[in-house]
């Protein structure tokens, strides 16, 4: 009863701090609107009044041309008002275009000078709906299957989101080491996560001690594999965007990479490191009269059919993103020894590996802290 109290505690609290920390957003988002007279804002398509579109011969699905909408704006100081635009965002872009249809939901940005609606141009389509209920889903399945483990799973998950959004990535952006707020991050993450699931105990702290020893071997592995590689930490168009913008703000590129294999590779980690402790010491409360040799050797006997499947799933984690790079490679009919060489390249097969390698450690690591954890004859 008294841990089922502190749960319901340990819940309002990120509830109170997930609230907050909303209204933080929406409270920064506001003024930088006011301050730079420019919004975006939710807006319906009432009518497509005219559409001049000619379909892209060469990619499917793309349009180039304009379209004149009937819009209601739904959000915003402007809320309610109607008008009629042009939708010029049609340049033959998969990524950026939108194709406006009736009673479809769309952001547009808005313009203001002197207090009146200067400007609308089209952004994008509105995704946020469908990204809430997607939410929405998860959270149902994750309390509905795992019941009070699903909430301190949830609440995990919540306390990393807040991390991440209001300790890493501000400090980051100030110019502290990523590597260093990483690690800490992760850490923390660790510590609380698999507290909150498996409780305060022996088991808990093994698997949080082969937990956060495998993650910091996965940093070191990359970190001296990208030295090493001369690797610039720029893999993608979001990295090559922050090179214009280093001047201006102190940001650490080449340690934002690292950061980022951390990060990644914490997951699958902890999975496996809190999996190995659960076994180990699940088969210790049935068998007592093992001894630690034994119980080191039926975690990693338990540990070698977990690695397998939890290090294919980083690797493949790691090329589903680079998916897009490996058909270009492909369509432009690259040599093997100058696609292997590339910075991007080279850097997705460091990630998936380095990543993996910390992973497959976490198991011996997390098999001998238990062993060790555990006395002779007693139950744990």
């Amino acid at each position: 009863m008294k841990n089922k109290q502190i749960y319901i505690l340990l819940l309002i609290f990120i509830v109170i701090i997930l609230f907050t920390s909303f209204y933080f957003i929406n409270y920064i988002r506001d003024n930088q609107a006011n301050n730079t007279g420019i919004d975006y804002v939710r807006a319906k398509v009432l009518e497509v009044i005219d559409s001049r579109l000619v379909e892209e011969k060469d990619i499917l699905g793309a349009y180039v041309g304009s379209q004149e909408l009937k819009i209601e704006i739904l959000s915003g100081r402007f809320k309610g008002q109607k008008l009629i635009m042009t939708n010029f965002r049609l340049h033959g872009d998969l990524v950026y275009d939108v194709v406006a249809e009736e009673g479809m939901e769309i952001v547009v940005v808005i313009e203001e000078k002197e207090g009146k609606l200067h400007s609308v141009g089209v952004d994008s389509y509105a995704r946020d709906k469908v990204l809430y209920l997607l939410i929405f889903l998860f959270i149902f399945v994750l309390i509905g299957v795992g019941r009070i483990k699903g909430v301190m799973a949830l609440i995990s998950l919540i306390i990393t989101g807040l991390l991440i959004a209001f300790f890493m990535l501000p400090l980051m952006f100030k110019g502290y080491s990523p590597i260093l707020l990483a690690v800490i991050t992760a850490s923390i993450v660790i510590f609380l996560s698999l507290m909150l699931i498996g409780g305060f105990n022996k088991k808990s702290l093994a698997a949080i001690i082969g937990t956060a020893t495998g993650v910091v071997i996965a940093g070191i592995i990359s970190l001296v594999s990208g030295k090493l590689a001369h690797l610039t930490g720029i893999t993608g168009e979001a990295s090559e965007q922050l090179v214009y913008i280093v001047s201006d703000f102190p940001i650490n590129i080449k340690g934002i990479m690292f950061a980022g294999i951390i990060i990644s590779s914490l997951g699958a980690v902890m999975d496996v490191g809190m999996s190995i402790a659960s076994v180990v010491f699940e088969i210790h409360n049935k068998a007592p009269e093992l001894g630690k040799t034994e119980l080191f050797k039926s975690g990693m006997n338990v540990g070698k059919d977990i690695m397998g499947t939890m290090a294919n799933t980083l690797i493949l984690a790691f090329t589903g993103a680079s998916l897009s790079i490996m058909i270009l490679l492909m369509a432009y009919n690259m040599p093997y020894f100058r696609a292997i060489n590339l910075n991007v390249v080279s850097t997705e097969i460091i990630q998936g590996l380095s990543g993996s390698i910390g992973l497959i450690l976490t198991v011996p690591i997390t098999s001998l802290i238990c062993a060790l954890f555990i006395e002779d004859g007693m139950r744990g």
